[in-house]
């Protein structure tokens, strides 16, 4: 369900790219949350689950320090205000 929601939310409340942010976020933890009790119920190693926790790190990371460049170089986040012909302007 946590899915079905947070994928929902990527494709239709995309106007700001901090919603766009908050819904990768939740697929990326309810991705986290399946594959932990993927490997509770068959009892496998968590290494795989140590390597999506640590992209999804990486991926906080990399999306805050996106985010706060456009807000400097732009001043607002929106998704529309993004053309390529003015990306730098």
């Amino acid at each position: 369900m946590g899915m079905v929601t947070s994928f929902f939310a990527f494709t239709k409340l995309n106007f700001h790219i901090l919603i766009l942010l908050i819904s990768l976020e939740a697929l990326m933890l309810s991705l986290l949350v399946f594959l932990f009790s993927f490997c509770l119920t068959y009892k496998t190693n968590y290494s795989m689950f140590l390597v999506l926790l640590t992209f999804a790190a990486c991926e906080a990371a990399l999306g805050l320090s996106l985010l706060v460049s456009i807000l400097r170089l732009r001043g607002n986040d929106f998704v529309t205000s993004f053309n390529s012909m003015k990306f730098y302007a």
